[in-house]
């Protein structure tokens, strides 16, 4: 099995463990458990294991677009063959300084999991980082243009059908560009494009409606809601 810096997370912390367990002298392979009964150690000339990587945990999430992500990946190394040669082996990797090993047991339900049957195995995990892709920013390639609109205040008055005003009813165009509450005396005022129809919302006191302003009307509005009276 090759692997190569540019395939990957899992190829680059199989090549990071494999280079580790072939400092002390241990041949391995990556293999499923399931798929590596009755391969004899002989056919490797020594000592061997197979490594598995079962989970990928992620340790830390990028900070900013274009920060790495930061991972670990878990692996089960497993031996197969006489006694012997496996607890051979597995003794290689555990005196060997090998870093990437865990003080963990291995689960039995993993191997449950796997479909493999139990025998002596060790758990090992590498850190690796993923490079993200930070989001492309457009290229501004014309100067910023300015739309300019003409503005006029909108005046009104917000009452009742008997003429009181109400107090501290919202009002605010429909597209979200200006809102005012009315005041003691229900008035309230808006900036508002000139020259086009306008649609307000009405809120408050458990009241929610619509009043639609002609753009052509230079005269305070008057609002009228139908509200009980106290």
């Amino acid at each position: 099995m090759r692997h190569h810096e540019d395939h990957g997370p899992l190829a680059r912390a199989s090549a990071l463990l494999l280079a580790s367990l072939a400092e002390v002298d241990v041949a391995v392979r990556i293999e499923h458990p399931a798929a590596s009964v009755g391969v004899q150690s002989g056919a490797f000339g020594g000592p061997w294991v197979a490594a598995w990587p079962y989970a990928v945990l992620p340790e830390t999430l990028p900070a900013r677009p274009g920060d790495p992500l930061r991972l670990r990946v878990r692996f089960l190394l497993h031996a197969d063959g006489p006694d012997s040669t496996a607890i051979e082996a597995l003794d290689r990797i555990l005196t060997g300084g090998v870093p990437y090993l865990l003080a963990e047991p291995v689960p039995d339900t993993l191997w449950t999991a796997l479909g493999a049957r139990l025998r002596i195995a060790l758990l090992c995990e590498v850190a690796v980082q993923v490079a993200t892709v930070a989001p492309r920013v457009p290229r501004v390639t014309q100067p910023p243009r300015l739309d300019t609109v003409a503005l006029r205040r909108l005046a009104g008055r917000v009452q009742t059908p008997g003429g009181v005003a109400l107090v501290g009813m919202r009002i605010s165009a429909e597209d979200g560009t200006a809102a005012a509450y009315t005041d003691i005396r229900g008035r309230f005022e808006l900036p508002v494009v000139a020259d086009r129809p306008q649609r307000l919302l009405v809120s408050g006191r458990g009241l929610l409606l619509t009043a639609e302003v002609a753009a052509v009307t230079a005269e305070p509005v008057v609002i009228t809601c139908e509200i009980q009276e106290v």
